[in-house]
């Protein structure tokens, strides 16, 4: 497990086409002080909702993998990650994955 917001509501926040780089985030607000930001980047496929209720960052497993190969072609493993919101896997295929806790406005972009 790379990190866990359980009681955190994500969006699908930014994409920017250039270098493929994804921003799914969890805005501050009354209950939370601090943004969190997942900052994907060289981003090739996903397949996720535009809200996810409880959120747990991991590494893909051989089935992930699997999965995202039959979907989209053959993919490095290493490359692999998935978002787990409600029972849910939801794949990311990206070069690189960060996490940001930040108090920063909800509107700026890390990009």
């Amino acid at each position: 497990m790379i990190a866990s917001y359980p009681d955190r509501r994500f969006q699908l926040w930014e994409y920017r086409v250039g270098h493929g780089s994804l921003l799914i985030r969890s805005p501050k607000g009354p209950e939370a002080d601090l943004n969190v930001d997942l900052i994907f980047v060289g981003v090739a496929y996903l397949a996720v909702p535009r809200t996810l209720k409880g959120l747990a960052v991991d590494q893909g497993t051989a089935e992930d993998v699997a999965a995202v190969s039959a979907a989209f072609g053959e993919v490095a493993s290493d490359h692999v990650f998935a978002l787990l919101s409600q029972g849910r896997r939801h794949p990311i295929v990206a070069v690189a994955c960060q996490i940001s806790e930040n108090g920063e406005d909800i509107f700026d972009s890390p990009f």
